[in-house]
This record gives C-alpha cells, sequence and structure tokens, in this order.
C-alpha cells in the first residue's frame, strides 16, 4: 500500500455546493456521505434537481442490471451530450434503437478480433519513446499531453487504417474544445435552460464539433468510395450487420458511431495512461516490479498479443489506477416512473447518479480508500468483491463496447513506456482535477523522464 496526500486531492463538501462549483469540477460536489454510506438523498434546492447518488454496489446491479429498462438515460446527460454527439449513435439511443446497433457493431469488438491490434499498439508506444529520447529529459514532460498524442495516432492506426488524412493537432484542440463545454452544458440541463443559451466555451464547442463531424464525415465517404479493405474497425463497422435483422449502418449512423468511438476511445485511454504513469512515478517500488514483469515476459523484443496476456501485475496496476482516477467519474439515469431503491421512494423527475469516483474510494467497500494499492486486484481479492463495487467502464447491457480494446492498449503501451523509461515526480507538483466527460488533470501531469535505453 503505497500512501500520498496528491491522491485525493480536494476535501468532500460538507454541505451543498453551487452551481458554479458544479461547473468548474462536478466531483468535488459528490457529497461527503457518499464516500461512506451506500445510497445518498439530496433534496433539490434550485437549481439542481433531487438527487439519489448510489454508492451500494447491490443498488447500483439493480440500475443497470436488473431493471435497465426502467432506468434510461436521465435528461440531463442526454441534452449535455447531445450537443457533443450525435443521438443516432450508440452512447445516446435508447432502447430498440440503442439494442440493434449494439448487436451490429459487437462483433467489431470482440476480443479475438482485437488482438491483431497489439503491435500497432506496440508501435505508437516505441514511436513516443523515440519522441522521448530524441526530445532529451533536461525538463520535466507532460505525459498527459504526450498520451493524448499517442493513442490518437492509435486510434488512427486501428479505427480508420491508418491512412485517413487528418490534421492531428487541430482535431485533438477540436475534441478538447468540446469536451471542455460539458460542464456547463450539464449545468443548463439541470436549470431548464436551452443547450443554446450562452455560457462560457459555447461558440468554440459548436465550431470544434462542426469541424470533427465533418472531417468523419469525408473518413467515411472516402472508405465507402475507395473499395480497398483496410482490415480495421471501420472496415468492420461499415460491414457490420444485426445478427437478427441483417440491418445495416447507414451513412448517418456509421458517422455517429465512428466519431464517438474515436473521441471517447482515444480519451479514455490517454486518461488512464496519464494517472498509471503519474501513480507509478510516486511509487517507484510498483514501478520497478511492472519493469521486472515485462521484461521476464516479453525480455527486449515486441510485445505480442499472447505476451499481453502474462503482464498480470501490469493490468494490477492499471486496473487500481483507474480506481483511484477513473476515466469517466460519473453515470447518471433516470427512472421512467416514481419508483422505490434502496429505502427511497424518488420521483421520475429525480436524478439517480453513480458517483463512481465515490464509489471507489468508499469506506465500506475499500480498506484504506485512498492508498495506491494494486494487489486489490488480484484474483483472489477481486473474486471476494461486488462486481459493482468497480466500475471504470460502466456496467450492464450497456457497459462500453470498447472496454477490451482500452484495457489490451493500455497494457501494451504501459508496458513498453516503463520498459524503456523510469518516471519521477515533478517536485512541488500537485494535479488539479477537470471533469468533463472524462476525470483529466487541469494543468498536465508532468514527470521527470530518465532513459533506460
Amino acid at each position: 500500500m503505497f500512501h500520498d496526500p496528491d491522491f485525493m486531492p480536494f476535501e468532500p463538501p460538507i454541505g451543498r455546493a453551487g452551481p458554479f462549483d458544479y461547473a468548474r469540477n462536478y466531483i468535488e460536489t459528490f457529497p461527503a456521505s457518499t464516500y461512506v454510506n451506500g445510497v445518498s438523498f439530496v433534496e433539490g434546492i434550485w437549481p439542481f434537481k433531487d438527487t439519489l447518488f448510489l454508492t451500494d454496489p447491490s443498488v447500483i446491479e439493480d440500475v443497470l442490471v436488473k431493471r435497465p429498462d426502467l432506468f434510461g438515460r436521465d435528461l440531463v446527460t442526454n441534452q449535455a451530450m447531445s450537443n457533443i454527439l450525435d443521438q443516432r449513435g450508440l452512447f445516446l439511443a435508447e432502447g430498440a434503437d440503442w439494442r440493434w446497433q449494439r448487436r451490429a457493431v459487437a462483433p467489431a469488438f470482440r476480443y479475438e478480433n482485437l488482438l491483431k491490434f497489439v503491435p500497432r499498439f506496440f508501435a505508437s508506444a516505441m514511436a513516443q519513446a523515440q519522441a522521448w529520447r530524441n526530445a532529451g529529459a533536461a525538463e520535466p514532460v507532460d505525459v498527459a499531453k504526450a498520451m493524448t498524442r499517442t493513442t490518437f495516432d492509435v486510434i488512427v492506426q486501428t479505427l480508420l487504417g491508418g491512412d485517413a488524412v487528418l490534421e492531428r493537432e487541430k482535431w485533438l484542440a477540436a475534441l478538447t474544445a468540446s469536451f471542455d463545454a460539458f460542464p456547463w452544458q450539464s449545468l443548463l440541463a439541470m436549470v431548464g435552460l436551452p443547450k443554446a443559451f450562452p455560457h462560457p466555451g459555447l461558440f468554440k464547442m459548436r465550431t470544434a464539433v462542426a469541424y470533427l463531424r465533418g472531417e468523419t464525415n469525408k473518413i467515411i465517404a472516402a472508405r465507402r468510395g475507395g473499395g480497398t479493405y483496410h482490415n480495421d474497425v471501420l472496415d468492420l463497422l461499415i460491414a457490420a450487420r444485426d445478427p437478427e435483422t441483417g440491418r445495416a449502418l447507414n451513412d448517418e449512423e456509421l458517422t455517429a458511431n465512428l466519431f464517438t468511438f474515436v473521441a471517447a476511445g482515444h480519451e479514455t485511454a490517454a486518461m488512464a495512461l496519464s494517472w498509471v504513469l503519474w501513480l507509478l512515478a510516486k511509487d517507484q517500488t510498483s514501478q520497478a516490479r511492472v519493469r521486472e514483469e515485462v521484461i521476464r515476459v516479453a525480455g527486449a523484443y515486441d510485445i505480442y498479443a499472447e505476451q499481453v496476456e502474462r503482464l498480470i501485475f501490469t493490468r494490477q496496476v492499471i486496473q487500481e489506477a483507474m480506481r483511484l482516477f477513473p476515466p469517466a467519474p460519473a453515470i447518471s439515469r433516470q427512472a421512467r416512473e416514481d419508483v422505490t431503491l434502496g429505502a427511497h421512494r424518488i420521483s421520475k423527475h429525480a436524478q439517480i447518479v453513480i458517483p463512481i469516483w465515490s464509489l471507489h474510494r468508499n469506506e465500506r467497500l475499500w480498506d484504506d480508500p485512498h492508498g495506491f494499492d494494486p494487489e486489490r486486484f488480484s484474483a483472489e481479492d477481486a473474486k471476494a468483491r461486488h462486481r459493482f463495487s468497480y466500475l471504470p467502464f460502466g456496467g450492464g447491457p450497456r457497459i462500453c463496447v470498447g472496454m477490451s480494446f482500452a484495457m489490451l492498449e493500455i497494457v501494451t503501451i504501459l508496458a513498453t513506456l516503463v520498459r524503456e523509461f523510469r518516471f519521477h515526480p515533478t517536485p512541488g507538483f500537485r494535479p488539479q482535477l477537470f471533469a468533463s466527460v472524462s476525470l483529466r488533470p487541469k494543468s498536465g501531469l508532468p514527470l521527470r523522464i530518465e532513459s533506460l535505453g
């Protein structure tokens, strides 16, 4: 167990938090009770709705698995996300429309289909390693920025076949502008204001989303007209059919889903890798253990799929990092009718929040919840824990379809970089959190990097 006060960089609120606190960093507004209780009810005082916070795994399972048709996407998330993601895509679709799309795209993300991408993950990691060597290591390096670029390169190689003509820096800037406006969009939805109501970042968000959707349309049009098979996820999505009806994705649905996979896929992996590198820089013992495991399994050679599956401790480190700093810090739902959850009878107008940040640090579920301990995810310890106490990719029928892709990518890249470098913390630096669609470090994560090659 490794302890550091930076692992919990704020004090949970005892009283009510205001709307601007929410827009600044909404995870800091989760009540202190969510870290110790199973269910917390907060009566709404303008501008907030009545909210039920769930950190009891059995109640969470009831919402996500046992009665998923009763608990749909909440109106706040729908309004906030619909300005970024197309509602025709898998993420925001509901009911029968969601079910047929999920059936159609699921084969593209089958584990056996994804193993072929491991050499591409390794190549992108080695390209980043070479870039760090070329730049030298005199000054701290922002690993958050580096991992954003690395995982975007992975997306280009694996989802788009490597031949899509993209302006990388423009794409990344547009993705950031899109996500940064999410807290304000959520706040507008909470108080009943339209999503076009002026707020900081609104124009930048709209311009960015229009650019990203337009570029995604161009990629699909070029692929449709090219007639060449690329052996990538886009080809699998174009070929996808609902096994029950034979229905295929039309261009609008394909664009909506591809944009979602590009945006969310690269963001999730980038943030997970950033936080795990920062945590390992703090915990040199665990970092050395990862390095020893990689060398024992892969030596000094390329890392392949069969080797990734043998990197057991490396995977545990990543799982623990995603417990402390979950890529998606909350899930929200809304009941379709008045309903009882736990001991609470709630209105269909209330918001149901699963605060993953608090769930992963809840005292009832985790010993020493703010400490870093990869052994929590040993096979024996994980088996003894309720499966809905840990939700880095959500849970139930709507669990992230790209979960296996993300884990293969993150394990491969982390193993490659830790074998090539030793990471050290920057003295005096303490991260500030910014929760939007993902959990980001507000001012990056600067680390000192020592080459081992």
